[in-house]
């Protein structure tokens, strides 16, 4: 992952940061699975008499409830794929954007490609219009659990010009995803448009998620942003940050400017672990963060699944009001090629010849690439986080054409015994 510098700006909700982060992959590893749920609206700079959110405003349906399941295992899952191949680095992930990109993508999809896909995505069991409502019913909840916190998620498809996306297809994405469906004339455009339009719709945090040439055989991008902006309930007080070491894998120590606050917030340890939930706004979305007691970060991750989350979670309380929390001012961002992570996961097949997607367009078509990008900014006012996951579609290897149109050989043989007559090169057919 690369990290950036933040100088320092003025926050959106009236604090003035000033100083730089640098970041490391123990803080990345930390945050990477927070970013499951991420979502829209400005959270107040005046956090007094806000309501303390208790539950959600419904019961989730059976198929909601396997939703969140799903996306939770499939989280944990891509988090420890990742961070198995991430050679000590940040990792960075939204596992809801990925999800979302993928799950629109799936619409497309048949046979044992699609199968593939849904079970790697958790999804194992339910029909197509059974995961798409589910799809659907978590777009429209999220931004809406908590009205001090912005939350938004879109959708949108570019088909390279003159191809038409398939009809069926269309109207899936259009009434499931709210993937308004576009057309650009070369691979060099897709990527420009995808950009721009992921720029725009995390409000710069990832200003561009496509950085290397395109293949010039794109025929469609699909591609999925996930913005989030959330002041923290109980804030820092920007007086007490200061310059502190932080401890890397090396055993350096670095110096960074450390936040620090008593109280007001969840705690949980058994001597394997630390945990502190810091919430935001109302309290409908929080940050959770992990620390090995013993071991590495990479170990920790590599045991955390759903049952490992579930007993931390389950194990959160108030801690006393003099229990202090540091926690590093920082601003990560960087981008991963997520083909390879998808395929050990379980969906091999989509990225293949042996692709089956006769609901996206006329050609046969594969997976060419998965292109993920995500910016985390924490800071004493709260947290921004932004991802865009872009699906690039490319045709199958077509029947290889037998052209002779460059230098080549011929023999002139006796077929049945194979006794050679002539042969010869032909550099140049004119002389």
């Amino acid at each position: 992952m690369t990290t950036a510098q933040n100088p320092g700006r003025a926050r959106r909700h009236g604090a003035t940061i000033t100083g730089t982060t640098r970041r490391t992959a123990y803080i990345a590893a930390l945050v990477a699975p927070l970013l499951t749920a991420c979502a829209a609206s400005t959270a107040p700079a005046d956090r007094s008499g806000v309501d303390s959110l208790t539950a959600l405003p419904r019961a989730l349906t059976s198929v909601e409830r396997d939703a969140v399941s799903a996306g939770n295992s499939f989280a944990l899952r891509l988090l420890r794929t990742s961070d198995a191949r991430a050679a000590g680095k940040n990792v960075l992930l939204s596992p809801l954007s990925v999800s979302l990109a993928m799950g629109m993508t799936m619409s497309g999809a048949a046979g044992e490609t699609e199968s593939q896909m849904a079970g790697t995505l958790g999804w194992r069991g339910r029909t197509r219009t059974e995961i798409n409502t589910a799809y659907r019913d978590l777009m429209m909840l999220l931004p809406t659990l908590d009205p001090a916190v912005t939350v938004t998620l879109a959708n949108a498809i570019w088909v390279r010009t003159p191809l038409v996306a398939d009809t069926g297809f269309a109207g899936d994405v259009r009434r499931y995803f709210n993937a308004e469906i576009r057309s650009a004339a070369t691979p060099s455009a897709m990527f420009d448009a995808v950009n721009a339009w992921g720029n725009t719709q995390t409000k710069g945090l990832v200003p561009k998620v496509l950085d290397t040439p395109p293949p010039d055989d794109l025929l469609m991008l699909l591609a999925n942003a996930v913005y989030f902006d959330g002041a923290w309930r109980d804030r820092f007080e920007s007086a007490k940050t200061k310059p502190g070491p932080f401890r890397l894998e090396s055993g350096a120590d670095v110096s960074v400017p450390l936040m620090t606050r008593d109280g007001r917030f969840r705690g949980f340890t058994d001597g394997s672990v630390l945990a502190a939930e810091l919430a935001y706004g109302n309290t409908a979305y929080s940050m959770l963060l992990l620390a090995p007691q013993t071991g590495t970060v990479s170990s920790l991750v590599a045991t955390l699944d759903s049952a490992r989350l579930a007993t931390i979670t389950n194990g959160l309380a108030t801690v006393s009001a003099t229990t202090p929390l540091t926690l590093p001012r920082f601003r990560v961002s960087g981008s991963l090629e997520l083909s390879p992570h998808l395929a050990a996961l379980g969906m091999p097949r989509a990225f293949t010849d042996a692709a089956q997607f006769p609901r996206l367009l006329g050609p046969s078509v594969k997976i060419g690439f998965v292109r993920h990008g995500v910016a985390v900014d924490v800071d004493e006012a709260g947290t921004r986080a932004a991802a865009v996951t872009s699906v690039g579609i490319v045709p199958t290897s077509m029947p290889l054409p037998y052209r002779f149109d460059k230098p080549f050989v011929f023999v002139i043989r006796e077929r049945f015994a194979g006794t050679v007559l002539f042969t010869g090169v032909v550099r140049d057919p004119r002389a």
